[in-house]
């Protein structure tokens, strides 16, 4: 009787200890603030009521831009710790072309800090006119200096595909060569920006997956899917749209199974900019259904 107590004893703590591992290694759903708030904004919700739907739906996590913490943290900050939702991360825009010397980073870094956030994406400049090679050794040499700065405070900071044609690292050449000459530099993989040339989602994925901190799941569709939104221009002048999570053109099925095969131990999050706001929580909701249900099927 003994040995099968102790028997047991052992299968509970195992069983205590493999789900607590898979709890751990679970890829979270985060949403955009920021997409979020343009929502709650365009319905007059209040954004309790909101935020609790959505966690309830399976939202887990918010990733917000520094400056939206710095205007909503009174009141975000015990509303968050109510409702029991963290800070995946942040992101937000340093333009070290127009300013090579900008120290805005420090403030990115440390607002993310604060608020509990994993990770930092920054939006480092654009190319408008003048001396391109320039303009990127000032991408280059503020990225570095941001990434040595998020060491110290055990941050990591991140680049993205950015969707705009006067960001050098709007395509895989581009986003190799500034993984390539920052270091320390990780990823932030979107889904939906290598539109911005047609580019195989699957084929930038192999190549970046050892550098990929966190996902952002953006679809895209050819047609606008509802009206008010707008269109992300691609390099060939064809139009995009945002769409809820699924419903549209991008491998994202293909993409989530690939980050659970290399045990990626990070969360995904749903972006959609360029959503009109009037149908932004819907689809906000739609998405996160989506990956609950692609998430049981796995």
């Amino acid at each position: 009787m003994k040995k099968l107590s102790l028997i047991l004893a052992l299968i509970m703590t195992l069983a205590c200890v493999t789900g607590a591992t898979a709890e751990q290694s679970r890829m979270k759903i985060a949403v955009f603030y920021e997409n979020i708030y343009s929502g709650v904004q365009a319905a007059n919700q209040d954004m309790e009521t909101v935020l609790t739907s959505l966690r309830d739906a399976g939202m887990e996590l918010l990733y917000m831009s520094p400056d939206s913490w710095k205007r909503d943290r009174d009141t975000l900050a015990p509303l968050l710790e109510k409702l029991n939702i963290g800070i995946e991360g942040m992101h937000g825009h340093c333009y070290f072309t127009q300013d090579p010397d900008t120290t805005a980073y420090i403030e990115m870094v440390d607002l993310a800090v604060e608020a509990g956030a994993k990770n930092l994406l920054i939006v480092p400049g654009f190319i408008n006119t003048g001396n391109t090679a320039e303009a990127i050794q000032s991408i280059v040499q503020g990225m570095q200096k941001a990434v040595d700065y998020g060491k110290e405070k055990n941050l990591p900071v991140l680049m993205e595909d950015f969707d705009g044609l006067r960001a050098p690292y709007n395509c895989i050449a581009g986003m190799q060569y500034f993984m390539n000459a920052v270091d320390g530099l990780g990823c932030a993989f979107d889904t939906g920006n290598w539109v911005m040339f047609h580019e195989d989602e699957m084929a930038a994925f192999e190549l970046f997956a050892d550098k990929i901190v966190t996902v952002h799941l953006k679809d895209r569709a050819d047609e606008p899917q509802h009206p008010g939104g707008y269109a992300n221009i691609c390099a060939d002048l064809t139009e995009s749209y945002a769409c809820a999570i699924g419903s549209g053109t991008m491998r994202i099925r293909e993409i989530l199974q690939s980050l659970k095969a290399m045990d990626y131990q990070g969360n995904v999050i749903v972006e959609l900019y360029g959503c009109d706001p009037e149908f932004v929580l819907e689809d906000i909701l739609k998405s996160i259904q989506w990956l609950r249900q692609e998430e049981s099927m796995q």
